[in-house]
Parts: structure tokens; C-alpha cells; sequence
């Protein structure tokens, strides 16, 4: 028998849509006129990703994908591993969009190898900063929700052992 779900939803899908919205606009005024390069960290940043991506489709993004990870089982624990080649940012106005920041190691890993190829800019979009577990110094600079509890989150393609990511809102789970 397959797992339940957790029950706690700590935003609803009204509103990340809301949040997505706001940020979106913003997004579109910052880079109105730019190269931009949407450039989303797999798997977790999927689903905000497709979602964000849409609402600013008039800018006409490239898109790319980058797969790393720092999670072992429930507890980001370990050096960040790049699965495959970072994409070429060079010449490019860079956003990042990621799921979740949580301990800071996995972005800030990234953020490094991404200017080290000369982007003409580097920004991050997340749906989540975590900021209870933060040990890496780490700031986005378009932000969904803050979160200043140390809990684990589940849906809106943030897992657990890879169930519940499929979850349109975002939930709490036990640990």
C-alpha cells in the first residue's frame, strides 16, 4: 500500500498561484529587453519552474536544466554533486529557479560555477527559503514564501524519498 500524504498544507495552491503572480511581474520589469536564460535546478524546481516560466513567457526565455543534489533521504547532508554538464551561461541574463533553499550548499555551489563562466547577470528565483537550517550564506533574489521553522516539505515537486512531489500545494511532513 502506497504512503498517505501528509495532511498539514502550509500553502495552498491559491496561494503559490498568488505568490507566482507577484513575482512573476516583477520578473518581467527586471528583465524586460534582456537574454534571459531560465536555468532550473531538477528535480524539485519542475513545477515552479513550468509555472513561473509561463506567466513571463513574453520575454521569450531560453530554457536549460541542472541537476545537483545535496539530499540524502530526508536531510540535505552531503557536498552538493552535479549530475551532467552545467549548461553555457555565458553571454546570458541567468535565473535560477529552484524548489527550495534550505542549508544554502546546493545554490551556493551552483552560484560559483555559474559565474565563473561570465553571465551578464545571476539572479534566483525559489519557491521556498528555509532559512532554520541555513549554513551556507544564501539570499534569493525572488522569493514565494519564507519559512523560519525547520520543518520538511513535501508537494509541489519538493519529495520524500521521491513520493508526494506530485502535490498541487505544499505540505509539512513528519520527519
Amino acid at each position: 500500500m502506497a504512503p498517505k500524504p501528509p495532511k498539514k498544507v502550509l500553502f495552498t495552491q491559491a496561494q503559490i498561484a498568488q505568490r507566482l503572480d507577484a513575482m512573476a511581474a516583477q520578473i518581467l520589469k527586471d528583465y524586460k529587453g534582456k537574454r534571459l536564460l531560465c536555468l532550473v535546478v531538477l528535480r524539485g524546481g519542475f513545477f515552479f519552474a513550468a509555472d513561473l516560466i509561463r506567466r513571463i513567457a513574453s520575454l521569450d526565455p531560453e530554457l536549460d536544466f541542472v541537476r545537483l543534489t545535496s539530499y540524502v533521504g530526508a536531510r540535505s547532508g552531503r557536498a552538493p554533486v552535479f549530475r551532467g554538464q552545467l549548461p553555457s551561461c555565458s553571454g546570458y541574463d541567468v535565473l535560477v529557479i529552484e524548489d527550495l533553499v534550505d542549508t544554502g550548499t546546493t545554490l551556493s555551489t551552483l552560484d560559483q560555477a555559474i559565474r565563473a563562466q561570465g553571465p551578464n547577470s545571476l539572479r534566483y528565483a525559489v519557491a521556498v527559503d528555509k532559512k532554520a537550517r541555513r549554513q551556507v550564506e544564501f539570499t534569493a533574489d525572488y522569493i514565494a514564501f519564507d519559512l523560519e521553522r525547520d520543518v520538511f516539505l513535501v508537494g509541489y515537486g519538493m519529495d520524500h524519498e521521491g513520493k508526494f512531489r506530485t502535490l498541487p500545494d505544499i505540505r509539512e511532513a513528519a520527519q
